[in-house]
């Protein structure tokens, strides 16, 4: 009996060990699996992966940048004129502060929901806004800290494109 008991408690030790160690791998390597998933047109999986896993990912220590998590996660540079992160902390919207007082709001599926001037406090109206050349002004904008995530030591694409491809499609 107390065999049996012991190797169930190794057995649920070793388990616990593993769950932990996947957990762990496919939160501080989002990013990259984000980059190499297949993913619907006008999707940016890597980008909400970086807002979404900002305190288990690599934050290097970039001129220029800070990292921002009092309540929400924000990627902002040293002014505070110009930011990306995510407006709730349910992880359900992402705001892109362009430095010139505009404020976009997107959807987790990266749409353009809403744009605000906010020194006049008036909407912009969207159907104005290029929203190719602001995602690639945000891809810039966080590029160094995009740049510095590493390949994982183990693999688990799989595994990240199936708990995750559903949502990018």
């Amino acid at each position: 009996m107390k065999k049996i008991l012991l190797t169930l408690m190794m057995v649920m030790v070793g388990l616990l060990i593993l769950t932990t160690t996947v957990f762990y791998n496919l939160k501080s390597n989002s990013v990259y699996y984000a980059k190499n998933m297949p993913r619907g047109e006008g999707q940016k999986p890597e980008l909400v992966m970086l807002i979404d896993n900002l305190d288990w990912i690599y934050k290097p220590n970039t001129e220029g940048i800070k990292y921002d998590f009092d309540g929400t996660r924000d990627i902002i540079n040293e002014t505070g004129s110009k930011g990306f992160g995510n407006i709730y902390s349910d992880k359900t919207e992402y705001v892109y502060s362009n430095g010139d007082s505009i404020v976009y709001r997107f959807t987790k599926n990266f749409e353009l929901k809403h744009a605000t001037r906010l020194r006049k406090m008036e909407t912009v109206d969207i159907s104005s806004v290029d929203k190719n050349k602001l995602v690639e002004e945000i891809e810039q904008f966080v590029k160094p800290v995009m740049d510095e995530q590493t390949k994982p030591m183990i693999n688990l694409q799989w595994l990240f494109n199936l708990l995750y491809q559903d949502e990018f499609k």
